[in-house]
């Protein structure tokens, strides 16, 4: 059975990170795929920040990453992303909710996804803010702050003291990475911390997040795996994490990137 091309490209970074076949035409005889098709997979690897490509072969970078621009993200995974944000939007959001949600390329495409509903909804990024401008019956509240302009959203002090003063039933949050010692991380600390906030305050806790975050970790940590409640993916999550997830009794959703379907596999809380 083929792999999807997400399971595909985090296949083939495991297997540079330990140093094993890195040429095109052996991935493509590995994955029985085309050699094109293996080019297409580095080329977006490379644009991603995790490997440097070069003639012949690619070269892994370092770990730990600078924070990407926003407009450039969403271009990234794009049909994971719409995937994951329609099924939050569709199988675990009601309109009795009161939700917050993280700033982020991933969480964007939720608020690009959510109905027109009366339920609460806070965010602290302008482009969430501008697409939930446009809905007449949801009661959007939003961050102050100090504005980051590298992700376009509010946060420090001002942001915090905001989020003090309100409770949710859900949060949804984005992660830079997801690594099984340091759990999830990002690359900024002042986003970090009010991402934390964002948890604490929220009686359900949820990470969205592509296959390419997993194995990652970025500079600032955000939280462990006890602190969640489930995590939205795509499909072709490995054992490893698997059994971190039942191990912590965390919710396991993995979307189909095509067909928009879920085949979820729960562990529920006791």
């Amino acid at each position: 059975m083929k792999k999807s091309p997400a399971q595909r490209r985090t296949e083939i970074l495991s297997r540079l990170r330990q140093g094993l076949a890195s040429s095109p035409m052996q991935l493509a005889e590995l994955f029985d795929v085309s050699v094109m098709t293996i080019h297409r997979d580095l080329k977006q690897l490379d644009a991603e920040g995790y490997l440097s490509k070069q003639h012949g072969g690619a070269v892994v970078t370092q770990q730990s990453f600078l924070s990407a621009n926003i407009e450039r993200r969403t271009t990234i995974n794009s049909n994971a992303k719409q995937a994951i944000g329609r099924f939050i939007a569709t199988q675990l959001i009601t309109p009795e909710d009161s939700i917050v949600i993280d700033s982020g390329s991933t969480t964007l495409a939720l608020v690009n996804e959510l109905p027109d509903t009366p339920m609460t909804v806070m965010v602290n990024g302008i482009s969430a803010l501008a697409v939930l401008s446009q809905h007449k019956h949801t009661n959007v509240y939003s961050l102050g702050g100090r504005l980051n302009a590298d992700i376009m959203a509010f946060e420090g002090t001002v942001a915090c003291d905001m989020l003090n003063r309100c409770h949710f039933t859900k949060a949804f949050i984005g992660t830079d990475g997801i690594d099984l010692e340091a759990g999830f991380s990002t690359t900024d600390t002042a986003n970090a911390q009010l991402t934390r906030l964002m948890a604490q305050q929220a009686k359900e806790v949820y990470v969205l997040a592509d296959l390419s975050k997993f194995n990652r970790r970025a500079f600032a940590s955000i939280m462990n795996f006890e602190d969640i409640t489930g995590i939205i993916t795509q499909k072709g999550v490995s054992d490893e994490f698997r059994a971190v997830f039942k191990q912590h009794n965390i919710q396991l959703f993995e979307v189909d990137d095509d067909e928009n379907q879920s085949n979820p596999t729960t562990y529920q809380r006791p």
